[in-house]
């Protein structure tokens, strides 16, 4: 399809009014051409097994080369700093009111040898952090967060009763902070979702908008098929709760009130945020919308909450979304490009595709057992505005390019997990509910091949009496990798890391490589 062709009677949503010219001069998509590779990209990569305190950073065989070990596990991502620090999010267990995938409450970074730098706690009654954070170029941290709303407010604003079970409603939000060392940190910005809901107006003539119902599953999964999804997370450690234990009898009864209280409270279940300096535009993962929504960042806090000012003339309204046009009205439930995705992020200057969209494509276990990882250009100018045809959803109609296994379901997992475009051209990807990480090439071929065999650490983690075979300690949210000469990996090693200068080649294609060393000694 040629998409720029497609676009050039587009009219221009994302600026406001203005003389001179009526068409904008759109920007062409990356080229992908010379971009070939046969061999897997060299470097250390980050992995934190799910129910594990302990983090890894690997070489190409696998072997654990320097390790953190934490207070809590992990409950969402953690990132190697050009500092040479660990940027993680940290869980807060058995909350009194929130609770749900991805739930953290906290961020620290700690230093080579595992000592905290920095602590940083959003976890009130009023909202709690989750999922994912971005450090910026000036050292804030945007983050992602539950802001807390009752079940009376989110029918006011006109929630289908139907679709929200309990007696708590949370939209999501993002805060910029500002660190103050060692501990804590000041908010300087905010975006709220719950400023930008659709009202009684037509989602079609407001794409920029939120319909607060416009995460409407028209053939949504059976109780038993929810109860099943609950139980595989829990497995996995993402969740507090497997709804239930077949060997308890009865359930305490105050948890139980818990359930009942915030059933579908998680109402978008945003999972990853990424920046984009050059634009100054924020990306987020909306998983319960299948879309990826772009916001302006460079409005102030109150213009974030309208719908005027900022860079591109809109406020805090969505810029650009992706994935479902269904949930605008601007298209059908099997339009949707996108399925409970995961881990969205601009791919960076020299790089395959640089300035394009890259995400985890998870798929569900109803509708598409299968997972892929979608890239694409969404058309906009040279400033930074997108565009649609008129009456037609945000483009492009499908993607550049998607990745799935030869053998499809062999490649599946249908939460967390995530995927990196690598300096050579490569893709890092990272199936999490099976502990597998792979590089493929932009042709598809597959050129490392790693099954993590690292879960719960006896020196750090509690084991259980009796192992589960249903539970699988390896699952992992994300992988990174980071060359040997990044500066994360250069100041580890001045901070004393034994880090070897060469991380090898890695394995052969599908083979299992058991650590040479427990972590540590």
């Amino acid at each position: 399809m040629n998409r720029l062709g497609a676009v050039s009677l587009a009219v221009l949503l994302s600026l406001p009014a203005c003389s001179g010219s009526s068409e904008p001069e759109l920007v062409a998509a990356p080229s992908r051409e010379g971009w070939e590779s046969e061999d897997a990209f060299p470097g250390y990569t980050l992995v934190r097994p799910l129910r594990s305190k302990r983090t890894y950073l690997v070489d190409m065989s696998g072997t654990a080369v320097h390790s953190w070990v934490h207070s809590t596990t992990p409950g969402g991502s953690a990132v190697l700093t050009e500092r040479g620090t660990l940027l993680r999010g940290r869980t807060v267990e058995d909350h009194p009111i929130f609770r749900a995938g991805g739930q953290l409450g906290g961020i620290e970074e700690l230093d080579a040898d595992g000592s905290r730098l920095w602590e940083f706690t959003w976890d009130s009654e009023e909202g709690l952090s989750h999922h994912d954070f971005e450090e910026l170029p000036d050292g804030n941290v945007l983050v992602l967060a539950w802001d807390r709303h009752t079940r009376e407010e989110a029918l006011a604003a006109g929630r289908d009763p139907e679709l929200l079970a309990g007696e708590e409603f949370w939209p999501d939000a993002v805060y910029e902070i500002r660190p103050t060392r060692p501990v804590g940190g000041d908010v300087v910005w905010s975006w709220h979702a719950w400023d930008h809901l659709l009202g009684d107006r037509d989602p079609r003539a407001h794409p920029e908008l939120i319909d607060i119902n416009g995460d409407r599953n028209v053939d949504p999964p059976s109780e038993e098929e929810e109860e099943d999804e609950l139980a595989r997370m829990a497995a996995l450690g993402y969740v507090d709760d497997g709804g239930g234990d077949d060997e308890v009898e009865e359930e305490d009864p105050e948890e139980a009130a818990l359930k009942a209280r915030i059933e579908d409270a998680d109402w978008m279940h945003t999972n990853a945020v990424d920046y984009n300096a050059e634009l100054d535009q924020i990306a987020i993962s909306v998983r319960r919308f299948d879309e990826i929504w772009i916001l302006d960042h460079s409005t102030t806090t109150a213009e974030a909450a309208g719908s005027s000012g900022g860079r591109y003339g809109r406020g805090g309204d969505l810029l650009y979304r992706w994935g479902n046009p269904f949930a605008y009205g601007l298209g059908t439930w099997e339009d949707r490009q996108l399925l409970g995705q995961h881990n969205v992020q601009w791919i960076p200057a020299g790089h395959l595709g640089a300035g394009n969209l890259i995400v985890f494509d998870n798929g569900t276990e109803k509708e598409r057992a299968w997972s892929a990882v979608k890239e694409w250009w969404a058309p906009r100018d040279a400033e930074g505005n997108y565009v649609r045809s008129e009456g037609r959803p945000f483009g492009p109609a499908e993607p550049d390019w998607v990745y799935t296994a030869t053998e499809p379901t062999e490649f599946f997992s249908s939460f967390i997990s995530g995927v990196q475009r690598l300096p050579n051209g490569n893709t890092l990807v990272c199936s999490g509910s099976q502990g597998w990480v792979f590089e493929v090439t932009p042709d598809g071929a597959v050129v490392w091949d790693w099954k993590n065999p690292y879960g719960l650490d006896p020196e750090v983690d509690e084991l259980p009496e009796e192992p589960d075979p249903e539970r699988n300690p390896r699952a992992l949210f994300r992988a990174e990798r980071y060359a040997p000469d990044h500066p994360g990996i250069v100041r580890l090693r001045e901070r004393g890391a034994s880090i070897p200068l060469d991380p090898g080649t890695g394995p052969a294609t599908n083979q299992y490589v058991e650590p040479e060393q427990e972590p540590g000694e």
